[in-house]
């Protein structure tokens, strides 16, 4: 029996170490080269005059649909915040998605709603809509109050059926924009409308911003291990993975809390599907097969560097659990229904760049990890590994991704200069212990999301909201 275990070891310890190789260098190429990418955007934004496309009469104005359901703790800051936007014109379309609690209410509260009689195309699958209200005091306002779809995708969908600009903003109802963050992402768009069909940008984490009628009064990032171990995986995901993405034209999502489609797109494609268990990373695929049925017009999806937006993360155990279990259904079932995109030479970079490492890593990561970590911790106890190989093997592991962690860091810190000294010390600090906690508590939401994955759960889990204190 020792021996067939020693064979076993022998044979699979260099298939595992080989992973954490590629893996690793996967990490370090992404993340210098979105160390340059990141540096360019930087300068391109410091020489940008925004006051001029402000002013302009050629400026592109943009739908903006927040989806809500049982908002009722931010639903009031994320809509004024879009409201205090310094973009010259743009719409709200609000969808109710049969929220239960006083989300409508506060909705009424503000915007002073009056019913609509209103008749439009449905082009999009978007439930059953019970009643459509405008604004009394801000004309550009609309609500939607349909019947739960329990679905963000359903209630998108109603928003876009409505909508009437060439350019749409999906964000979440928990969202707090910056003031500039629509003028500065659509300058991109300005410059190549027929090129730009999806953009998007940096957001992180607001729990424990202090927030009065939607602006930002005070950036007290979050001490909690929970949400600071979040922000370092959205700088590492944003800075070390997706900015390095977009360079090659290969991202494979843009997040639903602040994405920006090209209206005609969405329509071709037939708005969100409901049939996935969220709906930005499935479509951000969809997109990638349009771009190739349409290669000769050169269509492009961005991601930006810039801080465009902070939404609310889970501050607990079972709250992240519960997100990133549904996170990875997604991505499992994402992956498998476009399984014919990897390698497949008519894809270019997504297909040979973005694809193996979203298999081998997002889909397959967690099981890799597991089973290295079992086998090593085996062949050590079993005195089959000499304990130098174990200890490099099990060093390796940690430093592999906090290298990476903080070359996304340095990079956030050179371009935002946000963080106080204390909180970036505090995150680096973090970083090497990231393996021995944060890193486990993601490994059981993988594996409880494969599992409802091959179970077919399909439905949309919206974890506790904890109740906000107001200033």
């Amino acid at each position: 029996m020792a021996i067939l275990i020693s064979k076993i070891i022998y044979i699979l310890f260099p298939v595992f170490l080989s992973y954490f190789l590629i893996v690793m260098f996967y990490y370090l190429f992404l993340a210098l080269v979105g160390l340059a990418e990141g540096k360019r955007r930087t300068r391109e934004s410091e020489m940008e005059d925004y006051r001029l496309f402000y002013i302009s009469t050629l400026t592109i104005p943009v739908s903006i649909i927040i989806p809500a359901r049982n908002e009722e703790e931010w639903i009031q800051d994320s809509l004024l915040s879009v409201l205090n936007l310094n973009y010259p014109e743009f719409e709200i379309v609000i969808v109710d998605d049969g929220s239960t609690d006083k989300t409508f209410e506060i909705l009424d509260a503000v915007l002073e709603l009056r019913s609509l009689d209103s008749y439009y195309v449905r082009h999009y699958q978007d439930g059953r809509v019970r009643e459509i209200f405008k604004s009394e005091k801000y004309s550009k306002v609309t609500v939607i109050c349909k019947t739960s779809g329990r679905k963000k995708a359903g209630a998108v969908n109603a928003g876009l059926n409505i909508a009437k600009y060439k350019y749409v903003c999906v964000i979440d109802a928990d969202t707090i924009l910056e003031p500039d963050a629509l003028l500065k992402v659509m300058t991109h768009v300005q410059k190549d409308p027929d090129g730009v069909i999806g953009i998007g940008s940096y957001y992180g984490l607001s729990n424990g911003f202090k927030i009065k009628d939607g602006k930002i009064i005070e950036r007290s990032f979050s001490y909690n291990p929970i949400i600071a171990y979040q922000n370092l995986e959205y700088i590492r995901s944003f800075i070390g993975s997706r900015i390095a993405w977009s360079r090659f034209n290969s991202t494979p999502i843009i997040a639903g809390s602040f994405a920006i489609w090209r209206r005609d797109v969405l329509y071709k494609l037939g708005g969100y599907s409901s049939d996935f268990t969220c709906e930005d990373l499935e479509f951000t695929f969809r997109v990638h097969d349009y771009i190739v049925q349409n290669k000769e017009k050169g269509y492009k999806m961005l991601m930006l560097p810039y801080s465009a937006a902070w939404t609310e993360g889970p501050s607990n155990i079972f709250s992240l659990i519960l997100q990133r279990n549904r996170w990875q259904r997604v991505t499992n079932e994402t992956a498998w229904r476009y399984k014919y995109m990897i390698f497949n030479p008519k894809y270019s970079a997504f297909a040979f760049l973005t694809l193996p490492y979203f298999v081998l890593y997002e889909v397959l990561g967690v099981f890799f990890e597991i089973s290295s970590i079992a086998m090593t911790t085996a062949g050590w106890v079993t005195g089959i590994l000499d304990v130098k190989v174990f200890l490099t093997f099990f060093l390796f592991m940690v430093l592999s991704q906090g290298i990476a962690s903080l070359l996304s860091l340095f990079v956030f810190i050179r371009d935002q200069k946000m963080f106080r000294l204390r909180y970036i010390t505090y995150l680096v600090a973090l970083s090497f212990f990231e393996f021995f906690l944060y890193r486990w508590l993601i490994s059981i939401a993988k594996i409880l999301g494969s599992y409802g994955f091959l179970r077919k759960v399909r439905i949309f889990d919206q974890y506790p909201r904890e109740k906000r204190i107001k200033i």
